[in-house]
């Protein structure tokens, strides 16, 4: 057999290669596509399993699957990680991790400080994001201020069950700010965050039950049953953002 020349064999190797690398290239295509189907709910199922679960959500998070980016983000103890993970998650689409990366933007958590980014992001985050959005539009903080649409902003998010809106309503009422001074008011938006879980607004009533402020009547009971419940969920890992009735 006639032996091929040094120009056959380098078109040869050449062909081989090119060949080799569309196999490689189709088969992380199928990885990926797979990977992106996998159903939100089976993702979450990941959290669960203590021996295989963290792999697979790595896994799936380099191969672009939104939700798993942001679980990782969550869970990850490296502050400087997390926006890496949510800032893939927030590309893809995901509208929470828009969120969490406009409010690590906000704080300058494991990024520098930018709220010119964080009100961006807020404002792609959907109904997450009003909030955060409305104040800092009523401060002027990343872009330009204006009062009554930051207010309206806030009111809005209030109306979607945003206990940090609701509670902030709150506060407006208590102390007259943007809105006329009304306890009644106050003590409404207090007890609608508080079934809502939120720790701030379970704390101001625990103090008003205590003190008998705003003209509650002072029931030490119910004070301390507040205030146990703060504490409990401030320290607590698991999700406190389900709707508890403890207020009419």
């Amino acid at each position: 057999m006639k032996a091929l020349s040094k120009p056959m064999l380098a078109l040869v190797a050449i062909t081989l290669f090119a060949t080799g690398g569309i196999a490689i290239k189709q088969y992380q295509h199928r990885q990926q596509a797979r990977a992106l189907a996998m159903p939100n709910e089976a993702v979450h199922q990941l959290r669960l399993d203590a021996k295989d679960g963290n792999a697979r959500l790595l896994e799936l998070a380099t191969l672009g699957h939104p939700l798993a980016a942001r679980l990782i983000a969550e869970r990850t103890d490296d502050k400087n990680m997390a926006p890496h993970w949510l800032e893939k998650s927030a590309e893809a689409g995901d509208q929470k991790a828009r969120y969490l990366l406009g409010m690590a933007y906000l704080k300058g958590d494991g990024v520098n400080e930018d709220k010119q980014k964080a009100r961006l992001l807020f404002s792609t985050a959907g109904n997450l994001g009003i909030y955060r959005l409305g104040m800092l539009t009523l401060k002027g903080e990343g872009g330009s201020k204006d009062k009554a649409k930051g207010i309206a902003m806030v009111e809005a998010a209030a109306k979607n069950n945003d206990a940090a809106a609701i509670y902030t309503l709150g506060n407006w009422y208590r102390y007259g700010d943007y809105l006329g001074q009304d306890d009644q008011l106050a003590i409404k938006h207090y007890k609608k965050a508080a079934n809502l879980q939120y720790v701030p607004a379970l704390q101001e009533l625990a103090l008003a039950f205590e003190m008998g402020e705003m003209g509650l009547d002072i029931n030490p009971v119910q004070a301390h049953s507040l205030s146990e419940m703060a504490g409990h969920i401030s320290h607590c890992k698991q999700d406190h953002s389900n709707k508890v009735m403890m207020f009419d």
